[in-house]
């Protein structure tokens, strides 16, 4: 996301008022990165609800030491398909709270603060009229 933004890590550092290198070391997978880093690095990148989502839930992905697809759905004990499991990770939308949560689970995150992100997320999309409305 920051590169697609081509927000550069020194102004996105100063922005989030914290060294560039421990900025570098975030995005690098080295430190993990804080709720508020990734809201704020979605915030500086022009990032929306819906991709907030996305990028936190493939960022537990990688804190989890990068499971395959076949893993994370076993870990799910195949609760879940592939294509909610690329949907949640990836998209296009936002998939149901129970795949979110189920996710979540499976990856060693906390539902509790995935689910306020899963909110903003849904209510974009509710909010958000199809071509159809505009003739």
């Amino acid at each position: 996301m920051r590169a697609q933004s081509r927000v550069s890590q020194r102004v996105l550092a100063g922005r989030m008022r914290i060294d560039p290198s421990y900025v570098s070391r975030i995005l690098s997978g080295e430190r993990d990165a804080s709720w508020q880093h990734v809201l704020t690095i979605c915030d500086i990148c022009n990032g929306d609800p819906t991709r907030y989502l996305h990028t936190y839930l493939r960022a537990l992905r990688y804190a989890a030491g990068s499971p395959s697809t076949e893993t994370i759905l076993a870990s799910t004990q195949n609760t879940i398909a592939a294509a909610d499991l690329r949907q949640a990770l990836e998209g296009p939308g936002t998939p149901t709270w129970l795949v979110v949560r189920t996710i979540t689970n499976a990856l060693w995150g906390l539902p509790d603060l995935t689910l306020p992100l899963w909110r903003s997320a849904t209510a974009c999309m509710e909010t958000s009229l199809p071509a159809e409305a505009f003739g």
